[in-house]
């Protein structure tokens, strides 16, 4: 994900922001009846829509004041982590993904939702189409999503319509995507134009098998279905259709200008990227459609990471911690990231529609974004577990290795195979 540096120089790695409040005095946490509520979190300094949607909480809560506790972006997951070792009492924790929340919960960090779920009315978990049953560890609930991600295929219009051309369509197969991506590549050198782009991550080619549910990390007996996309992919790469993944590292080239600056024609990435181009990109149009996938699904299924808000273990408020999370996860809040393009985790008829009016602001805004928001399932890209950090390090290894071409797909996914099946039972 890109994520933006907090340009301040952070002597212990956090920056106490100061308290949010609806009144003037800040500090009446014991005498005026006041709630200091601590908040750990990364990028508020340069993300507004924190700040208009913690000030729009205040306001409406003006017995409550928000502590931001800001840690450097880069450092978060290590940091928030070391900081809840020494027991600090951030009563809500911000996670940048499963991986984090998933070592939290083991550490014992961040506590169970389930009771505030059940006793609050307003609280309805079918707004998150399927993703509060999937921030669970042994059966409980950890996390509420605040951000969600739809991992799309972005496409330039203007390449497609000057080299007359359809546009990509939903359901297309791997075969179909190479076969596009062949037809859009043209030039040479400094001037060529790649059919596509394949950034360096490993979620980058298993989750066009993650999305229909063909692949999981936690069961190896599903790893063998990465092959054929592997394949190819591999092949799109021999054939120039895609910038070669060694040069890619090596280079340590970003997607963005990639698609900016029109080197490609189409990019598989998350949605996120939507912000990005509705802030950057003015000079051609740009549309989007779900990513191929070989199991014959249209745009049915999501599959992207998440941002995760938790109450912390040490709180000294949890109860008004509930309240905040549930305010800026739900609907309230998630009209505040929306208008940015921003995809929040809940959604409803309200939020569809934001998206939907995005062409009204932003011309070359496709017009049919909220056939990509409200799908049937969103399926979390990393699943939760005490492993998946570990995991995941095993599969970007072995992905560089098949990338490269050190090693064959066959081997690779063998490889991966058997260093996770060792990891799992250890």
């Amino acid at each position: 994900m890109n994520k933006k540096r907090v340009g301040i120089a952070l002597f212990a790695g956090v920056l106490s922001i100061g308290m949010l409040s609806g009144c003037g005095d800040e500090k009446k946490d014991a005498k005026g009846g006041k709630t200091d509520l601590k908040v750990a979190i990364w990028d508020y300094s340069t993300t507004e829509y924190y700040k208009t949607m913690f000030d729009a909480f205040t306001k409406k809560n003006p017995d409550i004041n928000i502590e931001v506790v800001e840690f450097s972006a880069d450092e978060y997951d290590n940091t928030v982590t070391t900081q809840l070792g020494g027991k600090q009492d951030f009563d809500v924790v911000f996670t940048k993904g499963t991986p984090a929340l998933s070592g939290l919960i083991a550490q014992g960090h961040v506590i169970s939702l389930d009771d505030y779920i059940k006793n609050d009315s307003d609280f309805n978990k079918d707004n998150y189409l399927g993703l509060i049953d999937q921030l669970t560890m042994d059966d409980k609930v950890y996390g509420v999503p605040f951000r969600k991600d739809n991992n799309l295929l972005f496409y330039n219009k203007d390449l497609f319509d000057k080299a007359d051309v359809p546009y990509p369509e939903d359901g297309m197969n791997m075969k179909e995507y190479h076969e596009l991506a062949e037809k859009m590549t043209s030039g040479t050198g400094n001037d060529k134009v790649y059919g596509a782009h394949f950034h360096t991550w490993a979620s980058n080619v298993y989750d066009l098998a993650r999305r229909p549910e063909a692949f999981d990390q936690l069961d190896t007996d599903t790893y063998d279905n990465l092959k054929p996309y592997y394949d190819e992919v591999l092949a799109m790469q021999d054939e120039g259709a895609i910038q070669d993944y060694g040069a890619l590292k090596s280079s340590n080239i970003h997607y963005s200008g990639v698609f900016y600056n029109q080197q490609t024609s189409m990019i598989t990435i998350g949605t996120w990227f939507i912000n990005n181009l509705l802030e950057n990109v003015t000079d051609f149009n740009w549309g989007v459609c779900s990513t191929p996938n070989n199991e014959g699904m249209g745009k049915d299924n999501a599959v992207g990471g998440v941002t995760p808000v938790s109450i912390g273990a040490y709180a000294k408020h949890p109860d008004e911690a509930w309240k905040f999370i549930s305010y800026i996860c739900g609907e309230e809040g998630a009209e505040v990231i929306a208008k940015t393009g921003i995809l929040p985790g809940y959604n409803s008829d309200k939020i569809n529609q934001i998206f939907d009016d995005l062409p009204k602001t932003y011309e070359n805004a496709p017009e049919n974004l909220s056939n990509y928001i409200d799908v049937d399932k969103y399926v979390i890209e990393q699943r939760m577990d005490p492993k998946i950090k570990d995991i995941e390090n095993i599969l970007t290894e072995e992905h560089s290795e098949i990338m490269t071409k050190s090693i064959s797909v066959d081997e690779g996914v063998k490889k991966m195979k058997e260093r996770v099946s060792e990891l799992q039972q250890n």
